[in-house]
This record gives C-alpha cells, structure tokens and sequence, in this order.
C-alpha cells in the first residue's frame, strides 16, 4: 500500500495561515482587500507565492504616504521579518488529524505530493516538521499526473491511495490512471470545499476519514 498526499489544505491548514498573513498587513495599514490584490500578482508573475513580490506589490500602492523612502523601505523590511517569522511557526498549522493519523501507517507507505512553483513550498513543508513522516516528498510545478505515472510504475503491485482538494486535479488523475483510489478533501475552511469532483472514489472531511478507507483497503 502508498498512499499519496496533498499538503495544502489536506495536511496543512492554510486558510490560518492566511488569516495571520493578513493580520500582519494590517498592522501596516493594508486592508485584506489590498492584501489579496497583491497575492494575485504574485500568482500572475510566479504561478504561487513570493514574499518579495507580495510586499513590493502591496507597497507600490502605498508609496506616496511615505516622505522619505527610507521610512518606506523600513516598513518593507520589518514586514518582512514579520512574515518570516510566521512562515518558521509553519509546524503551528499542521492539523492535529494528520499526527493520529501517521501513527496507524508505516513511514514506507506515506508519500507527500505538493505543487508549488517557488521555493516558498519547500520551505513551508521543512518547517512544518512533517518531513520525517515521510518515505518520500514530492513537490512539482506541473500537473501530479505524471508523478503518480511514476509512482504506479514503481509500487504497481500494491493499492495506491491519492488524497487531494483538488477536484480538477482529482478528476484528472482518476480519468488518466483509473486504478489509482482517489479521495477529495473536502475541510471546512480548505480553498477548494465548494468545487466538485465528478469522478472521485471518495470525499472525505479529514484524514480520520481518510484512515479508515486506507485500513479497510477500500
């Protein structure tokens, strides 16, 4: 047995993440409107998160309330530093589920697949200190497809499980490798709760959930 997962919004909760991201702004003066707005560009220049890119499109717009631009770059780099921090409480965002859940499988069965296009993941998944639960971890900036193709070729012999909020990716993969046993996360506060998947074999709430179907061998 493998089983395959997703780490945003399946093993980690990144809506607090956000909502603490969010926070730190308005202690500047952003608003979560402007906030937002800067992340977007972020996706439009680097396809997922860029602190330097996140802080310079927020204060572009907030230059002319500055008189001296070392007040200006003072704030860019206490804001910064701020974040950082943040990013180094990564392991604060795990959800609990995930530890109890590790607990009933072996390290050799349990594969993390993430997507993300900057080092900003890496980063993210290293200090959330889930690493060692781990045989293998994968992060790509391209459709998980083709590493659950290499997963098949290398564990065929054994039920594979793959566990993502994705339901475009989830549908995908259950079109293109049909053995494979799909499983929508679906947690209350995850990005991706009100899009639908069609051809999941399950949708699940949590990784309890996600446990017992892994146990019973679906």
């Amino acid at each position: 047995m493998k089983i395959v997962l997703d780490f945003d919004d399946t093993i980690f909760n990144t809506h607090c993440l956000a909502l603490e991201s969010v926070k730190i702004f308005e202690k500047f003066g952003f608003t979560e409107k402007e906030f937002w707005s800067a992340y977007q560009k972020c996706k439009e220049q680097k396809g997922d998160f860029d602190l330097d890119i996140l802080i310079d499109s927020a204060f572009n717009s907030k230059k002319c309330n500055y008189l001296r631009e070392e007040d200006l770059l003072a704030d860019q780099k206490k804001i910064k530093e701020e974040m950082n921090i943040l990013f180094y409480r990564a392991s604060d965002f795990i959800y609990s589920d995930f530890f109890e859940f590790v607990k009933n499988f072996n390290k050799k069965d349990l594969i993390l697949l993430s997507f993300g296009t900057t080092d900003f993941q890496g980063m993210k998944i290293k200090n959330s200190g889930i690493i060692p639960y781990f045989q293998e971890i994968i992060i790509t900036n391209k459709d998980k497809t083709e590493n659950l193709k290499n997963i098949l070729k290398n564990y065929g012999s054994e039920k594979i499980f793959f566990i993502d909020d994705n339901a475009e990716q989830i549908d995908k993969i259950k079109e293109k490798i049909p053995q494979i046993i799909t499983m929508k996360m679906e947690r209350l506060q995850g990005g991706q709760i009100n899009k639908k998947s069609k051809l999941a074999d399950y949708i699940v709430k949590d990784l309890n959930e996600v446990k017992n179907i892994c146990k019973t061998g679906a």
